[in-house]
């Protein structure tokens, strides 16, 4: 009796603290009486004649309901005198329970994502049933008594904002400004947070898109201003790191929310943040995981100290399982991908999908929020319909369930594991989001909250159950879980795969060690437990002993300097030796090494830039596995470009000057914006081919803020391969004055080594000063990568391009610069078909502006290399009377892409927005057509499964004709 009357009081009186946080007075005249016994109700109810009725609650229970004359009888008194009545157990107030109040928030009704009664087009629909949800709990605290924190992985927070201010987080152990880094944590002065893009402590907002995020998650709720967010309580902790990020910005950005929290977690709460979800409304369109590898483990780091993270699907309409984007294609079970529904829960036109990636849809058009500046405004996209989501994660967090509280404490990654899942088991089906996310459902909040609230009667299971070989042993496993405390009784039972008989233990000491197994066998494992009377489900497990004569799962190559390949592995208990024999890619014979550990040098006879083939066998005492685990690696020797490690100038600022084109030869050319750092590494990127003295025309245009601006470039290329740029090795200099472009002739030597090396652009502004490795400055700089090869005759360059004024005064030819030795060119021109002797020009460059030349009539146009002295063949290029189509016949490498470049088992080509349908043919390196197929523009991949390593050429040739070529290296 007492055992059900005590549980049932803590559900009530856990309801009464909660009715109490929001100052409801209790009912006057009446009290709540628990009596010690059954026993003596009758002498005791005449001990108290103040009460004018006494009545059971519930039956066969000892609970009832006394009321008395409050204005007779002081109701102080009375509690009193029953709190020391000897036979009274408890005794409180009788608060009334009523439907939690909607929050006074003078713009709330604005909010029709909360509650739906037709604020936009008159019309009720659907809504996230926030205020069911809110029944229970606002937000603000865990049960335990953690802060909740929320952290906002974006462009900065409003951090004056009137309905932010009071749930910004604010890191208390730091004091701000002093330029200490006080809780000593590597951070200075992040008080309100970081900011990754400048390294320091002010992450206030710049733009206005964090603080719109921010709002939704945490606008503080019931305080008479503006809004609410999915939280009234909650702490918003702030990490900027812009959008003009890399990738290492980011994992920046989620180190410092990983960072809090592990301090928490050690400390016990002592010091850091008890984060438990952060919000990314950004990624990377088309984004490939295999390109990404640290970014997407990242995740799981993160849950692992029991923090979600909610990630926005692409503003595309595009299936993200077939085109890519990051984060949300990361498979992890710490991450949430969120697409973004209307107003009457449709997808959003250009709102991303993918039935393996994306993992629900929540509303996020026409969505009223905080705005920077201390404003208010609507906002749409995916990026404001994640934060509902983060924000409704943060919101179970503060669930007043005890249970949960224990799975709090106990396992912080199996905790954000079922916040996870209550969240996305518990969506309202939307035939709009069928196969096209993971659950084909929308966010339900109130479904959500119910769902976990129903769970607190349960007993949760044991957690992270793991069993796993112990190294160095054939015959021992290691066993673990986790408990929560209300966990009364555990048994573990484990037989061989297949047997009959088991083998059980209860309440085992852990971690459990058993021994005595048999070597490379299957053993089978139940783990059962229960909370009193209350059981939990059986979860299995099947692990085999150590002690099979296998290969490496971790088997791997790497090219090492000096010709020289690096093999490693995981030592196998059962292996005596192995075996790994290699050939280069296209030979028939293989050559086959032995080692007797797991780590082993290939040198000797490697050929430089060359694609090798490896494979991998275990031999054991009785047996070995045959080679298998092929991998395949390109040697060093390519060249410094990638291969040397080159300096890093310690900072440019690029805030209003920049590069905006390099244009060397018409063959590389470049458009960017602004880098990161005011530094672009496109030595990774498409390169070009030059030839031993050959000169190449470099136009370098400057993006900047004043157009009277002058600024000033240099260009270093590193001959000696030697990983520094010396100031022998300055290739140009030159000025943009009165908003030109600066020219530059890069002359390559004629002892310059036949490899990839490094060229590097500086631009400064008035001057470059120093070195290609001072800094800082104001200004930007970029390196690339070009293959110098042996001059080759004197071929005529490959191809020409008109541009010409429509009142037909002047036509400006341009042509890329050919594969033959000095710059020089001639040009010469006449009418299709007239007979006319040609009109010549001798030229040092790639291009030539002619006066009263009409592209719109036929011309015949020749352009020949001039080597020593004398052109060499010409190359004849027909323009006809179609002004249009002979206005741009090529097409430049800005207007599409290849990647991954190096590629494995598939590339994807990726097209502007405005360019039309086309074919992509790919070549060998001899020029084999090897395959054709049709794209429609966007994205198309290539299947690369049945091509053999080695280098290739991949051609895009538009309906309307222009024409563009890539190298694609295959691994």
């Amino acid at each position: 009796m007492f055992l059900r009357l005590n549980l049932f009081l803590q559900l009530l009186l856990s309801g009464s603290l909660a009715v109490h946080a929001q100052r409801i007075d209790h009912v006057p005249g009446e009290l709540i009486v628990a009596l010690a016994s059954d026993d003596g109700f009758g002498q005791w109810r005449k001990n108290h004649p103040a009460f004018i009725t006494v009545r059971p609650l519930i039956r066969e229970t000892n609970l009832y309901l006394a009321t008395f004359d409050h204005d007779a009888v002081p109701e102080a008194d009375i509690l009193q005198a029953l709190q020391a009545d000897p036979a009274v157990y408890l005794v409180q107030y009788n608060h009334p329970v009523t439907a939690r109040r909607r929050p006074a928030d003078p713009r709330y009704d604005e909010l029709w994502q909360y509650r739906n009664v037709g604020q936009l087009d008159g019309r009720p629909g659907d809504d996230f049933a926030l205020e069911d949800a809110w029944n229970t709990t606002t937000g603000g605290v865990t049960i335990n008594g953690d802060t909740i924190v929320v952290a906002v992985l974006d462009d900065g927070t409003d951090l004056d904002h009137e309905d932010l201010v009071a749930n910004l987080w604010r890191n208390h152990d730091e004091i701000p400004g002093n330029g200490i880094d006080d809780d000593e944590n590597g951070y200075v002065d992040d008080y309100f947070g970081f900011d990754t893009e400048n390294d320091d402590g002010n992450p206030d907002a710049s733009t206005a898109h964090g603080t719109p995020v921010a709002g939704i998650i945490g606008a503080v709720g019931d305080n008479d201003l503006g809004v609410t967010g999915v939280n009234w309580k909650v702490k918003l902790m702030t990490i900027r790191n812009g959008f003009l990020s890399s990738e290492a910005e980011v994992l920046q950005a989620y180190g410092y929310a990983l960072n809090a929290r592990q301090r928490y977690n050690d400390t016990g709460g002592r010091e850091g943040a008890y984060v438990v979800v952060t919000n990314a409304s950004w990624g990377r369109n088309y984004g490939n995981v295999a390109d990404s590898p640290i970014w997407c483990d990242l995740f799981d780091r993160l849950g692992a100290v029991g923090i979600l993270n909610a990630g926005a699907a692409a503003n595309l309409n595009i299936d993200v399982d077939e085109l890519g984007d990051l984060p949300t294609n990361c498979p992890s079970d710490f991450l949430i991908g969120v697409t973004s529904l209307g107003t009457r829960s449709e997808r959003v036109s250009n709102a991303a999908f993918g039935s393996a990636s994306v993992d629900l849809g929540a509303y996020g058009q026409d969505i009223l929020t905080t705005d920077l500046g201390n404003g208010y405004a609507p906002v749409g996209g995916t990026s404001f319909a994640t934060p509902h989501v983060a924000g409704a994660a943060a919101l179970l967090y503060s669930a007043p369930c005890a249970a949960f509280g224990e799975l709090l404490r106990s396992d912080p990654a199996a905790a954000a594991r079922y916040v996870r899942r209550a969240l996305l088991e518990s969506v309202r089906p939307n035939p709009d989001l069928k196969d096209k996310t993971t659950t084909e459902g929308q966010l339900d909040i109130g479904a959500a909250m119910a769902s976990l609230m129903e769970d607190c009667g349960d007993c949760f299971a044991p957690t992270s159950f793991e069993v796993s070989p112990v190294g160095g042993s054939s015959s021992t496993l290691r066993i673990s879980y986790q408990s929560i405390v209300s966990i009364t009784q555990t048994t573990l039972r484990y037989r061989r795969a297949g047997a009959e008989v088991w083998t059980e233990l209860e309440n085992p000491s852990l971690p459990l060690v058993l021994e005595g197994l048999a070597a490379c066998t299957a053993y089978e494992f139940e783990l059962a437990a229960s909370c009193g009377a209350v059981g939990t489900a059986t979860q299995s497990v099947t692990v085999n002993t150590d002690g099979c004569c296998i290969i490496p799962d971790d088997f791997r190559v790497r090219a090492a300097p000096g010709l020289q390949f690096l093999a490693s592995w995981s030592e196998q208990l059962a292996g005596r030796s192995y075996r790994i024999r290699f050939r280069k890619v296209g030979a028939t014979s293989w050559t086959t090494r032995t080692s007797t550990g797991g780590v082993f040098g290939i040198g000797g006879g490697i050929s430089p830039c060359t694609p090798y083939e490896f494979e991998f066998s275990t031999d054991c005492d009785t047996t070995n596995t045959g080679f298998g685990k092929r991998k395949t690696v390109v040697s060093t020797g390519c060249g410094a470009c990638l291969e040397a490690t080159y300096c890093s100038p310690p900072g440019y600022d690029n805030s209003t000057d920049w590069i905006e084109e390099v244009n060397i030869g018409n063959i590389l050319v470049n458009r960017t914006a602004r880098e990161v750092r005011g530094f672009g590494d496109f030595s990774g990127a498409e390169g070009m081919t030059v030839v031993r003295g050959g000169a190449y025309p470099m136009v370098l245009t400057p993006g900047r803020l004043s157009s009277n601006d002058i600024q000033d470039f240099r260009v270093y290329a590193d001959w000696n391969h030697d990983g520094f740029f010396s100031s022998r090795e300055i290739v140009g200099e030159g000025d943009s004055r009165r908003g030109r472009p600066a020219e530059i002739d890069m002359v390559v030597p004629d002892d310059a080594p036949e490899l990839s090396t490094r060229v590097r652009v500086l631009m400064n502004f008035l001057i470059v000063r120093g070195s290609a490795c001072s800094g800082p400055a104001q200004g930007e700089y970029e390196d690339y990568c070009i293959d110098v090869v042996a001059a080759g005759g004197c071929p005529a360059p490959s191809a020409l391009f008109a541009d010409f004024a429509e009142n037909d005064e002047t036509t400006r030819l341009r042509w890329r610069a050919s594969r033959a030795p000095g710059g020089s060119y001639r040009l010469r021109y006449r009418p299709s078909g007239s007979g006319e002797d040609w009109t010549e020009n001798d030229v040092t460059g790639v291009s030539l502006e002619v006066d009263k030349l009409n592209l719109c009539r036929a011309y015949d146009v020749q352009l020949a290399s001039v080597c020593g002295g004398s052109p060499g063949a010409y190359r004849t290029f027909r323009f006809s009377d179609n002004c249009t189509d002979t206005r741009r016949p090529s097409l430049p490498d800005a207007d599409w892409w290849l990647s991954p470049n190096p590629a494995t088992t598939f590339a994807r080509v990726d097209l502007a927005p405005a360019l039309g349908a086309g074919t992509i043919r790919l070549y060998s390196a001899e020029g084999r057509l090897l395959s054709t197929q049709r794209t429609d523009g966007g994205m198309t991949t290539l299947v690369l499964s049945s091509v053999v390593a080695g280098v290739y050429l991949v051609e895009l040739r538009l309906t309307d004709g222009r024409r563009g070529v890539r190298k694609l290296l295959v691994r």
